[in-house]
């Protein structure tokens, strides 16, 4: 298996969702479609320890609403300055 390094470094602004997962969230109301609700913050955080079992790096993620949480390096985009 290659192990490739990080994408995402500390200080990146990203865009972060959870809907690669979807049974992460509480559906209370199985037949309403879920919403996925996308984040938007600051790497604080990089696992540099490939983790063989997901394929991927973990990242936490300091959100705009000051609220820590973590990804995976699928879960994210980088946030372009236009």
């Amino acid at each position: 298996m290659n192990v490739y390094p990080p994408f995402f470094k500390m200080g990146d602004f990203v865009s972060c969702s959870y809907e690669r997962f979807p049974f992460l969230f509480d559906l209370y109301d199985e037949e309403e479609e879920p919403t996925y609700i996308t984040h938007h913050g600051i790497v604080v955080y990089v696992d540099n320890d490939h983790h063989d079992y997901l394929d991927e790096y973990i990242y936490e993620v300091l959100c705009l609403d000051g609220i820590k949480r973590l990804f995976l390096q699928s879960e994210l985009k980088k946030v372009h300055a236009h």
